[in-house]
């Protein structure tokens, strides 16, 4: 009888082990693969597109940049406009690096918002 008893328990246990080991056998995506730089985002307000390209300071910098080198602006504007540039671009660089390469968001907002201070006061620089 004690053989009877032995065999359902193992046959109990078998039929609880063997679901969790199907279910750990699965590959699951490891958080770096589901958060990588090629998922994008499917809503929320970095909808189609990655966070840091949602709108990166350093494109508009590069923009703003270009406009004032095709002469938007001429002589003591134009040396004003571009120090101020610089300044901000010294500023963002500075804030990623006391994030360890991160651009935290309210970072993010304070530079556009000195961007476009910039654009304000030189209105030739709107796009």
């Amino acid at each position: 009888m004690n053989l009877i008893k032995s065999a359902a328990v193992a046959a109990i246990g078998l039929a609880i082990v063997t679901p969790c080991l199907a279910q750990t056998a699965v590959a699951q995506p490891t958080v770096a693969e589901s958060a990588g730089p090629n998922n994008l985002a499917n809503d929320g307000p970095y909808a189609g597109t990655s966070q840091n390209d949602f709108y990166h300071p350093a494109d508009r910098i590069k923009q703003i940049q270009a406009q004032i080198q095709q002469g938007v602006l001429a002589g003591p504007s134009a040396r004003r406009a571009t120090a101020q540039l610089t300044a901000i671009s010294q500023d963002l660089k500075y804030r990623i690096a006391r994030h360890n390469g991160d651009l935290r968001d309210w970072d993010r907002e304070l530079i556009n918002q000195k961007l476009d201070a910039l654009v304000k006061q030189y209105p030739a620089l709107r796009t």
